[in-house]
């Protein structure tokens, strides 16, 4: 009886042929991840050469303001869809790039789209919604900063995320007491 990797042993040979391997989903699905990188890098905005995060944010606070007029619903759902999809394709990309790397900014479009829920779609909201997120995703208090400790996409997009948020409670306070403060400041 010939031996076990012998050519006259057809029952355990097949298993090693090349064309039989397990494939990575990688290797058969290849458009997958292009087009994951893709999203993950803004469709190429986070290759800019200088401050690909800012360029991004400042693309999707522009693309808001021209494009985009107030509506609770629509926003909403884009942000609903877009953050599980931004972790997805951060995970895949950061395996490409390396951890956080600077070319993915879908992060960023997130937290941008958080900080522009329901504002104004005037120069002067949107640019403190942009400026404000900028600063927190920089500076990532109140716990931004642990949340980069999360394991691959998650710890990519949660800080942007928690930047988005607190850029946006401080617009709603100034939507609230805004007026107020103008008033007292006014004396009257």
């Amino acid at each position: 009886m010939p031996a076990c990797g012998a050519p006259g042993n057809r029952r355990r040979t097949w298993r090693r042929h090349p064309a039989w391997r397990r494939r990575s989903a990688s290797a058969i699905l290849p458009g997958v991840n292009a087009l994951a990188l893709a999203l993950a890098t803004g469709f190429g905005s986070g290759f800019f050469p200088v401050a690909p995060a800012t360029f991004a944010s400042a693309l999707v606070a522009l693309a808001v303001y021209l494009l985009w007029p107030v509506s609770a619903g629509a926003e909403t759902l884009l942000i609903v869809a877009l953050a599980p999809l931004a972790v997805w394709t951060a995970t895949a990309a950061e395996k490409q790039l390396g951890h956080d790397a600077h070319p993915i900014v879908i992060d960023e479009v997130v937290g941008q789209l958080i900080a522009l829920w329901m504002v104004p779609r005037t120069v002067l909201w949107v640019g403190a919604a942009f400026l404000l997120f900028r600063l927190f995703d920089i500076w990532k208090p109140l716990g931004a900063h642990e949340s980069q400790d999360l394991p691959g996409g998650w710890g990519i997009v949660a800080d942007d995320v928690l930047a988005g948020v607190y850029a946006r409670l401080v617009l709603l306070a100034a939507a609230l007491w805004g007026p107020a403060l103008g008033r007292l400041l006014a004396g009257g």
